[in-house]
């Protein structure tokens, strides 16, 4: 599935040093899927940390809204 980013999305994967192959790791293969009204939100562990990813599907796509990573490792996996 091809993995699409979001102008936003891009600019806050800047800000905090989160690069796509990561983003498109946990997005292939995460953790943890929900689905909250049509956005899903990934979650995958990384070391310490996890990084999320809020993205939709479109079709064969699918679109990155935002990433960021959190040490809070229970609230998102727990």
């Amino acid at each position: 599935m091809k993995v699409i980013y979001s102008l936003h999305a891009l600019e806050r994967m800047r800000q905090r040093g989160i690069s796509k192959e990561l983003v498109a790791l946990c997005v292939q293969s995460p953790d943890k899927k929900e689905e909250v009204g049509g956005v899903y939100r990934c979650v995958r562990k990384i070391n310490d940390k996890v990084i999320v990813v809020i993205c939709r599907q479109e079709d064969d796509k699918i679109i990155v809204i935002t990433s960021y990573l959190s040490s809070k490792i229970r609230k998102y996996l727990g």
